[in-house]
């Protein structure tokens, strides 16, 4: 199934999500009560306003947490559309159980406490299901509406498809995007120009695994841990220790190092 876009695990997204949840709910138990929630709320002590309060504190509690953890995960995980509605589902159900606390306290005696919690996710789940849905239509309208207007045509052959360890299509960009590939560790950055920006994509990968793709798209190796394109690369020069470093076309990039190895290779293409 298809994934969802990376706007989804955007910060600016995460806060729409869970700032507009809780508000929703709070504004349309006070309007609308529905299913006589005002009733279950009340505890019949008088306590709807206190524990309507306490209930959507918590909602946004557990959202912000949820969506901070989403987007600190954005480089490690790549959700579907199903796994993507199985973690809003798992969002609302976990407040679910955390409102069925005190309201298991509270009708304690009246009603059983998985009465109380079935009834409590229950609730919950018929109002969040209208922002949640409306949150991610919203965000995938926008997300194709920027595809639609601003993809200008692309030869398929130009597109580099960077794949991680497990086989997975992680990022598609066209050959004159990528500025450099630099391997760290168990992963691999790929430094490319998204809409003018320079952009950092961590990959989990390695360089032995995608030498082969590089240099059919011309990107050429400079440096053990570095692949560069040469249409980037303005001039070769040695730093005072008599290294070689390639001065790439965009502003505040570090020149990337050039091993001797490689040297003559490279500036051979300049």
């Amino acid at each position: 199934m298809k994934t969802i876009s990376k706007t989804f695990y955007s910060m600016p997204v995460n806060v729409v999500f869970f700032v507009a949840v809780p508000l929703f709910y709070f504004l349309f138990v006070l309007a609308y009560d529905p299913f006589d929630i005002s009733e279950f709320l009340d505890l019949g002590k008088g306590r709807f306003t206190l524990n309507l309060i306490i209930t959507s504190l918590t909602l946004l509690g557990v959202l912000a947490l949820s969506r901070m953890l989403l987007f600190i995960l954005r480089r490690v995980i790549d959700l579907n559309w199903t796994l993507y509605i199985i973690w809003c589902v798992g969002e609302t159900v976990v407040c679910g159980l955390l409102f069925s606390i005190p309201m298991g306290i509270g009708w304690a005696g009246q009603y059983t406490y998985f009465g109380i919690m079935s009834t409590c996710v229950l609730y919950l789940a018929g109002i969040v299901v209208f922002p949640y849905a409306i949150c991610t239509l919203g965000v995938q309208a926008y997300v194709l509406s920027r595809r639609a207007a601003g993809a200008p045509a692309v030869d398929e052959k130009t597109l580099i498809r960077f794949q991680d360890d497990m086989k997975r299509i992680k990022l598609i960009v066209t050959s004159k995007a990528v500025l450099y590939i630099r391997a760290e560790e168990n992963y691999v950055h790929i430094v490319h120009l998204d809409n003018g920006k320079v952009k950092d994509y961590a990959l989990r990968s390695s360089m032995r695994a995608l030498e082969e793709v590089l240099s059919r798209h011309g990107l050429v190796r400079c440096h053990r841990s570095y692949f560069v394109n040469a249409q980037h690369v303005e001039l070769v020069r040695k730093d005072a220790a008599g290294y070689a470093l390639a001065q790439l076309d965009q502003k505040g990039l570090e020149p990337v190092p050039v091993s001797k190895r490689y040297y003559e290779a490279l500036t051979a293409l300049l």
